[in-house]
């Protein structure tokens, strides 16, 4: 018998729950988009890098395991 722990059990609500999918799919097309729309500059790079880490922070707030996967830090 596997029985874990609620508290330890993983929640990819990613994958669970297709409003929450749309919405961190959204997400992280426009995470996408701020690089593949990125001047070739040292700054450009560095505030596209920033927008990332706010654009991973709201997809924590809907799946904090998905966006650990996809680099957040919790830190």
């Amino acid at each position: 018998m596997n029985a874990t722990p609620k508290s330890i059990r993983m929640e990819w609500e990613y994958y669970t729950n297709n409003s929450k999918r749309r919405r961190i799919d959204n997400l992280l097309m426009e995470a996408a988009n701020l690089f593949a729309n990125c001047e070739p500059t040292t700054e450009a790079r560095r505030e596209a890098q920033e927008k990332e880490k706010e654009i991973l922070e709201r997809i924590a707030k809907l799946d904090r395991h998905f966006a650990a996967q996809c680099g957040w830090n919790q830190d």
